[in-house]
């Protein structure tokens, strides 16, 4: 229902723009730019960042999504940023409650009224690669109320459409179909490989494969064996896995487990254990962040550990890391291509 009240809202408001030759959006990909009335702001602040500045350590803690706030008679300034929320009351007398509500049609208010509805979305309303969200409610306590209970919603609606556009950029230039087809063929496995990564090891007697790309430094690789027992890869086996795949093959890296998150979550179609946080490394006196993957996969009845990590000191790491996973989410198996293509 929101998504039917959305294109009749937003393109109803915005259809001057349908004319003319939009720009390409401007600034930070991962930056929130939150335009509504100083008091308003004052009362959902907490809200909005709780929801949408989810944190990261690389190992300096950075934020997912970066919410800075702006106040409306700078609107103008702001309209080929990437991500734009306007935030209203219905009935109030400020300038971005009236511009919201010229427009909702009358069945959109009588939502929002009931507390049936409180967001809306558009797609490239000013700028191409653009999102706009409006949030509105009856008061600002109701506002401040439904952004909390549904924060989860607000940050996957502009996280998962940042990975979405990143993953269009990464693969938009040459890709290494080769080195993809060369894995699936020899272990029955493979990824989409980005243009500028090198297929660094090739360890088949240890089941271990690593991609690397250097300037700044960042590597993926995947790990596998077989599996008698699928609910044995689990948090622990993936721990000890990795723990032994640095001693190996990275110069005795280690996971910091005081920085350590566990959590369930899909991969490539399948449940799969997700650890995150810090690798360090005593010897070299070296540290960055690490994301790792380990899953059953049904049909080569093995377990696999999926970890991508970075090394970039001085620099922002979180596009790094966002890079990195969008292309270990590309994995899939050579039963996998076979269903995809109806074999």
């Amino acid at each position: 229902m929101e998504k039917k009240f959305l294109v009749g809202i937003l393109l109803l408001a915005l259809a001057t723009m349908s004319c003319q030759r939009k720009p390409e959006s401007m600034g930070s990909d991962t930056g929130v730019t939150i335009v509504a009335d100083s008091t308003l702001y004052s009362t959902i602040q907490p809200a909005i960042e709780a929801a949408l500045q989810q944190e990261i350590y690389t190992p300096q803690p950075e934020y997912l999504l970066k919410v800075s706030y702006l106040p409306p008679e700078e609107l103008n300034k702001v309209v080929v940023r990437p991500n734009i929320v306007l935030a209203g009351i219905l009935g109030a007398e400020d300038k971005i409650s009236k511009q919201i509500h010229t427009m909702l049609p009358a069945s959109a208010i009588e939502q929002v009224e009931r507390g049936e509805s409180f967001v809306f979305r558009k797609e490239d309303p000013w700028a191409k690669k653009q999102l706009l969200l409006v949030l509105v409610a009856n008061d600002d306590i109701s506002l401040m109320e439904q952004i909390a209970t549904n924060s989860d919603y607000l940050f996957d609606v502009i996280r998962d459409r940042i990975i979405s556009q990143t993953k269009t950029e990464m693969y938009s230039q040459y890709e290494q179909k080769s080195i993809s087809d060369e894995l699936l063929e020899k272990y029955g496995w493979a990824l989409r490989i980005q243009h500028d990564y090198n297929l660094w090891k090739d360890e088949a007697d240890d089941q271990f494969v690593m991609l690397r790309r250097t300037s700044p430094e960042r590597w993926l690789f995947v790990y596998w064996e077989d599996v008698s027992n699928p609910d044995s890869v689990n948090a622990e086996w993936a721990i000890s896995r990795r723990n032994k795949i640095g001693l190996l093959h990275y110069e005795r890296d280690q996971i910091a487990e005081q920085y350590l998150s566990i959590k369930e979550t899909d991969f490539a179609g399948r449940r799969a254990t997700q650890l995150q946080g810090l690798w360090e490394n005593d010897v070299k006196v070296a540290g960055g962040p690490f994301k790792a993957f380990a899953f059953y996969d049904e049909d080569t009845q093995r377990g696999y550990l999926v970890d991508v990590s970075a090394f970039a000191p001085g620099q922002e790491k979180e596009s790094l890391v966002r890079q990195l996973e969008i292309m270990a989410r590309t994995f899939y198996t050579a039963a996998d291509e076979q269903r995809a293509n109806g074999s």
